[in-house]
């Protein structure tokens, strides 16, 4: 005879981070775990299935982000620099806690607890369970613990220091099985958790295509395609568990997070579960994001490195946002403003992309190309890399973050736009990338580990070294 249990997994993320503030978001997923003759099964439930199982939670909608509803009548969080007392936040009505009073380029650890039925306890703390793939069967196994730490920006008016940052394009295709083929991004995260804990990490900025749906021979079905929260469990938390409590994630819109290429549109829950409403509003000035239309924004990191995020997706009226004349002045605004030593755009769609499946975008192009302040950009949307120069300005496609494409491509394709290098076609990869003394960026196409080390992808023609571009 089977025995059933309901199993809740908590969870911890940073969702937006400044040199002064940071917002510390909490949730978590539910599991139905059945036991029969010594063997568990165990099952993610979808939010509908939630209200069955969990009576307490009837009518909830929402498991994490901005909408969903307190698990508690209240939460105290804890902030602490090394050797400093603790800044202490209460929140009610909320699974979030807006910290401000931090000081710039400053380590912090942090803690949130959380009161129910009139007990408080500590949140994600002790050894987590986390999806592991045994004998081709996935369940929660025990194992790892957050190490909740955290680094602020540098004041927007100092120098910047040397730092590193994350890219990875076309990544949501979740972890519930093994990865298979060309599916890749259970690997792709794990070399990127690597990454972010023998470098200084301080953010990760994503080229779109954020979630996908289910398919059937190549058709999405529709299911799990990341319009409810549950559908990001094995697409999002679980696969970047132990950075999203470190960094924040700086995200693009693509196709896919759209209804362009799917029936439902997870442009919401993208805003929901990173609190981009509240960040802007409570965290950054009102000026550097236009969401109305799109999303757009821009951050800085100290005073010479800005960051701005263009919307590449399409709209219901068939033109991309980016194109619409209701963002051109938002767009123009951000560009208008006296550029910094490093100006950098990103979006989903690419200027420069020698295929195979897809075109460049020309008028992405005719607008960079306008502005040469622009010194790099990153995209996704073809499922390799690719790196392009024209003129002094660079950019890098990365869009194998989840799936890579094994199709070459044409000497043709890769002259009309101007690709120079280009590889990710028989593994997936993600872009690390660091800036020194802001004279010089490097950027490292990585790979799967290989003896748990770091890996260079394979490129045409070979490329040993990273990519470097000086001031």
């Amino acid at each position: 005879m089977s025995e059933k249990q309901i199993h809740f997994e908590e969870f911890l993320y940073l969702a937006a981070l400044t040199h002064e503030a940071v917002i510390i978001a909490w949730g978590g997923f539910f599991f139905e775990v059945e036991t029969h003759q010594g063997k568990e099964k165990w099952e993610l439930l979808d939010v509908d299935k939630v209200e069955q199982k969990v009576p307490r939670l009837k009518g909830v909608k929402e498991l994490i982000g901005q909408n969903s509803k307190p698990y508690g009548t209240q939460a105290r969080v804890e902030v602490t620099q090394e050797n400093g007392d603790p800044i202490i936040v209460h929140v009610t009505g909320a699974n979030c806690a807006v910290v401000t009073g931090l000081k710039p380029n400053t380590s912090y650890k942090y803690r949130v607890f959380v009161t129910q039925d009139g007990t408080e306890r500590q949140w994600g703390t002790g050894t987590l369970r986390d999806w592991v793939i045994e004998d081709g069967e996935g369940a929660m196994q025990p194992g790892k613990s957050y190490e909740n730490t955290f680094r602020t920006f540098p004041d927007p008016l100092a120098p910047t220091p040397a730092f590193s940052f994350l890219v990875i394009g076309d990544f949501g295709r979740g972890i519930r099985k093994a990865d298979k083929d060309e599916r890749c991004q259970r690997q792709v995260a794990e070399a990127m958790t690597m990454a972010a804990r023998v470098n200084d990490v301080r953010f990760m900025m994503t080229t779109g295509d954020n979630i996908y749906a289910k398919t059937f021979l190549g058709i999405p079905t529709g299911k799990d395609s990341g319009d409810e929260d549950d559908d990001w469990f094995f697409t999002y938390f679980q696969p970047y568990r132990y950075l999203l409590n470190r960094i924040p994630v700086f995200p693009a819109v693509g196709n896919h997070d759209e209804e362009e290429n799917e029936k439902s549109i997870d442009r919401q829950q993208i805003y929901d579960n990173l609190y981009l409403q509240t960040q802007f509003n409570q965290l950054r000035s009102k000026q550097d994001c236009s969401m109305e239309f799109g999303l757009f924004y821009r951050f800085g990191f100290g005073r010479d490195a800005e960051f701005i995020c263009l919307d590449t997706s399409k709209s219901k009226s068939g033109k991309r946002y980016f194109d619409l004349p209701d963002n051109a002045p938002f767009i123009q605004h951000c560009l208008a403003d006296s550029a910094p030593a490093w100006r950098i755009v990103y979006s989903h769609h690419p200027a420069y992309c020698a295929g195979p499946r897809h075109e460049s975008s020309l008028s992405l192009r005719r607008l960079l190309t306008e502005h040469p302040e622009v010194r790099v950009s990153f995209s996704g949307h073809e499922h390799n890399f690719q790196y392009a120069r024209d003129g002094a300005q660079h950019h890098f496609l990365t869009g194998g973050g989840g799936k890579y494409r094994a199709e070459k491509l044409s000497s043709d394709r890769l002259t009309d736009n101007k690709c120079e290098f280009w590889g990710g076609n028989d593994e997936g990869h993600f872009l690390m990338v660091n800036i020194r003394d802001n004279k010089q960026m490097e950027v490292h196409p990585y790979g799967f580990l290989k003896n748990q080390k770091l890996n260079r992808i394979a490129l045409n023609p070979a490329h040993g070294d990273p990519f470097l571009i000086l001031q």
